[in-house]
């Protein structure tokens, strides 16, 4: 029997088949956006398929390049999915996961497009930008600007091979806060207070 990720804040009617967003453990958001320029960058991730389970090499991992220390407000999808495409054919929609996090730690947030437990062809979108500070879900990336994603399988079917395939036409849109240089200095000095805080 599959057991599928639990959600801790779903985002009902925004998309095709029930989204859901999961925060890491012990994940906090800071529920407002600092000042600054706000930004937009899609993402196609058309051909990328996923795998086996979260870290696995066998799963593809990219990353875009923000700003430095940008705080992620919002993330919106549109998406051609197939699920199945391992050798019994049992792989299911909502196994089909993407992490979003900092290049360097773990992630911060996790989304699954489809809620659907079949496997089969789906297409489904946010309808929008979904607004992350909402439901405290924001995060930031490091200073080297790069947000992360790994595109992998919740349950794995058949390890070592693909199960599931974000089609033609799908892509990601990322939101995001440029920090003010005045915004930029306290990062900074909040980073020398947790750094003196643990020694």
């Amino acid at each position: 029997m599959k057991i599928a990720i639990t959600a801790i804040a779903a985002i009902a009617g925004a998309a095709t088949a029930s989204p859901y967003f999961t925060a890491a453990n012990g994940y906090e958001g800071v529920g407002s956006a600092p000042a600054g320029a706000l930004a937009t960058v899609t993402i196609d991730i058309s051909g990328i398929e996923t795998w086996d389970e979260q870290g696995s090499a066998f799963n593809t991992v990219i990353g875009a390049g923000l700003a430095a220390n940008a705080h992620v407000v919002g993330i919106g999808w549109d998406t051609n999915q197939i699920a199945g495409l391992d050798s019994g054919g049992a792989s299911w929609l909502s196994e089909m996961t993407i992490t979003f996090g900092d290049s360097t730690g773990p992630a911060a947030l996790f989304l699954t497009p489809s809620g659907t437990g079949a496997p089969g062809t789906e297409s489904n979108s946010s309808g929008g930008i979904f607004d992350l500070t909402v439901s405290a879900l924001d995060f930031f990336v490091g200073a080297d600007g790069v947000l992360s994603m790994e595109f992998f399988e919740s349950f794995v079917d058949q390890a070592g091979a693909a199960e599931g395939l974000f089609d033609q036409g799908s892509q990601l849109q990322i939101q995001y806060v440029v920090p003010a240089p005045g915004a930029l200095a306290m990062l900074g000095l909040g980073g020398l207070v947790a750094g003196r805080r643990r020694r």
